[in-house]
């Protein structure tokens, strides 16, 4: 015993469809270009953040590579670390809250 099911209306596709021909692709690696940041301006950010008691951990992206630390203060041209470092701010590149 079969039953008729009801019929379904299917609109009639009489054009063309160009619905996939904008492709985009993204790689897992972060591509980090040499833009105007204002990196001073991102750094007083973090250290005006309410999530900013005693320290910050932060990757700082430098000309010579990547360092992930912790920042406790700034003096002069130069953020202090928690192991007791100076990083020149002239050498950061971007500098991200971790």
């Amino acid at each position: 015993m079969k039953k008729d099911l009801p019929k379904v209306y299917a609109n009639p596709i009489d054009k063309n469809i160009r619905n996939n021909f904008d492709v985009y692709y993204s790689s897992s690696e972060e591509v980090r270009s040499n833009k105007e940041i204002n990196v001073a301006e991102k750094i007083n950010q973090i250290f005006a953040s309410r999530h900013h008691v005693y320290k910050s951990n932060v990757l700082i992206y430098t000309k010579n590579g990547k360092i992930n630390t912790a920042i406790v203060g700034k003096s002069g041209n130069n953020l202090l670390t928690l192991d007791g470092e100076k990083i020149n701010m002239s050498d950061i590149i971007d500098i991200e809250r971790i």
